[in-house]
């Protein structure tokens, strides 16, 4: 098989069937397997998966396996990974679907420029059916080298549904899902962003990302703000572990800050009339993430002012950001 496309299965029944169907319906089908991870959302999901895998005429490419009990997205693509058999593997959120060239040209692309992953734009759908373009960094992929790896970290965007990644890269670095309901698919990107050699990339919108208010991330959740912040505290700890902290420790900075600690204190504020901001400073303080020594932090307008807004003005800010919002958008 040339590419393994994950799609983890939990409580679609809505939608699982027009996902599985473009996936059936890629240019490349016939060098592809699909690998549908029942986590026991106790619905007609896996029915409607093993209808298509009996009935439809590419239904052989189809794989079903289960996760022993319902355990998150995280586990179930980790158990579509150890099963897999393509040269490169990709995932598919069960809600989502996907255009009917993008695996080809994600391989044809990652196979020219001999990348570890590629990747390509996508479109968020609304309800409505109004779209909206997934702000990306792009690049020529001929230009990924060391400046091109520090502004994907600094200015991209992890939407890692929107990739294949050489399944030798991911298993020789050990690359996989931390446990997590929040936030463990950016863990994922970043981790293969700054451990590749070389990425492709293409200017194609290839992913359509459903927007839809019951999805997992949608959901209020209490403890949303800390998960996603220990995940990027992962993160760190990782890439000290790893020994690469040194040599990016500005952009990884710059990443927890935006998104494992500005992120956190938004959700908090919005979603708590009594937000704790202080346990997720304390926890960037035990970090040891430097909050006002980031150079790229004052490049960007829009952070820095959200970071003088909690620190100077919680109170305040915390009211503007209920008022605007009736539920977190992260």
């Amino acid at each position: 098989m040339k590419i393994s496309v994950i799609v983890p299965v939990y409580k679609a029944e809505k939608y699982i069937e027009e996902c599985l169907l473009s996936l059936l319906s890629q240019t490349m089908i016939d060098d592809m397997e699909i690998i549908a991870v029942d986590d026991h959302g106790n619905d007609c999901s896996m029915a409607i998966v093993e209808g298509l895998k009996n009935n439809h005429e590419k239904g052989s490419h189809i794989v079903t396996v289960a996760t022993v009990q319902n355990s998150g997205a995280w586990a179930a693509r980790n158990l579509g990974m150890e099963i897999a058999n393509g040269e490169y593997i990709g995932f598919c959120d069960a809600d989502d679907w996907v255009e009917k060239e993008m695996y080809e040209k994600l391989y044809n692309e990652a196979q020219s420029t001999q990348s570890d992953w590629s990747f390509c734009n996508g479109q968020k759908v609304f309800e409505d059916n109004r779209t909206h373009k997934l702000k990306q960094y792009t690049f020529k992929s001929t230009d990924f080298d060391e400046n091109t790896r520090k502004k994907m970290m600094t200015q991209g965007v992890a939407y890692f549904w929107t990739a294949i990644y050489k399944s030798s890269f991911l298993k020789g670095y050990n690359i996989c899902f931390p446990n997590g309901k929040f936030s463990e698919d950016s863990y994922f990107w970043w981790v293969a962003t700054v451990l590749s050699e070389r990425v492709g990339c293409l200017d194609y919108n290839g992913y359509n990302y459903r927007i839809q208010p019951n999805s997992v991330s949608k959901r209020p959740d209490a403890q949303k703000a800390q998960i996603k912040q220990e995940i990027y505290s992962k993160l760190i700890a990782y890439f000290k572990e790893t020994g690469y902290y040194e040599r990016y420790q500005e952009e990884l900075d710059f990443l927890y800050i935006k998104k494992g600690y500005l992120i956190p204190l938004m959700i908090e504020a919005i979603n708590k009339t009594a937000p704790d901001l202080k346990q997720i400073d304390n926890k960037r303080k035990s970090d040891k993430i430097n909050l006002w020594r980031n150079r790229y932090l004052y490049r960007d307008l829009k952070t820095i002012v959200l970071a003088v807004a909690f620190r100077c003005f919680p109170k305040t800010i915390c009211a503007l950001l209920r008022s605007k919002y009736e539920t977190d958008i992260f």
